[in-house]
């Protein structure tokens, strides 16, 4: 547990600080920039609620942080890595804490874009450490933590609210990996859900017939 909040403090640290000197660099500026070329980059923070399937057992809500960062390669693909951290207090009515610390990584496809709105849809594979608990009885229950490999499939939709800043929204489903009631490891289906606000480190410059005056 200890290990675990130790790498999500890092991972927002570091979004953190790489936000911060953005919006520093921006505040200096005070001539109009000129076009860039190149990928766009972004980091987006917010928060999440996953419906997590447990073997065996039944369903278990969980609900905290995500965080991501992109690279924009195109108009329509790009690249990821995200991570979240969602933590439960009582797993199944059980008196165990709970949490999954999940980090993965892949490609992102933007099949429509219109004005400011975006439609994304993304496949994500990496690793994930589920920490929770399966009741035997009444009175007992099976608690432990597993890291295995992961994966998401989904995707969702992003609309700039201002040149730098974007809401996105955003589902996935998530594999990861449990043990059941006998202590036998077995794969979990769950559902995420996420809300998150985006910042736009440097955004790609349509070409075009016009020059800046």
């Amino acid at each position: 547990m200890r290990n675990a909040m130790g790498t999500v403090g890092k991972v927002c640290f570091a979004i953190f600080v790489t936000v911060a000197s953005a919006v520093a660099q921006n505040q200096m500026l005070s001539a109009p920039s000129p076009a860039v070329a190149g990928p766009s980059f972004d980091v987006s923070v917010g928060y999440s609620h996953l419906l997590m399937s447990i073997p065996s057992a039944g369903r278990a809500g969980f609900n905290g942080l995500d965080s991501s960062a992109s690279i924009g390669l195109g108009p329509r693909w790009g690249a990821t890595v995200d991570s979240s951290f969602l933590r439960s207090s009582s797993v199944l009515g059980t008196s165990h804490q709970g949490y999954v610390l999940s980090l993965q990584g892949g490609p992102v496809f933007y099949p429509i874009e219109h004005g400011n709105t975006r439609v994304f849809i993304r496949g994500l594979v990496g690793a994930s450490v589920v920490d929770g608990a399966v009741p035997i009885s009444d009175n007992s229950y099976f608690h432990g933590w597993l890291v295995r490999p992961s994966y998401v499939a989904g995707g969702g939709i992003e609309h700039a609210v201002s040149g730098d800043l974007a809401l996105r929204l955003n589902g996935d489903y998530l594999r990861t990996t449990f043990y059941d009631n006998t202590g036998v490891a077995q794969p979990q289906n769950s559902i995420r859900l996420t809300v998150s606000a985006v910042f736009r480190l440097k955004q790609h410059h349509h070409n075009s017939g016009a020059e800046l005056r």
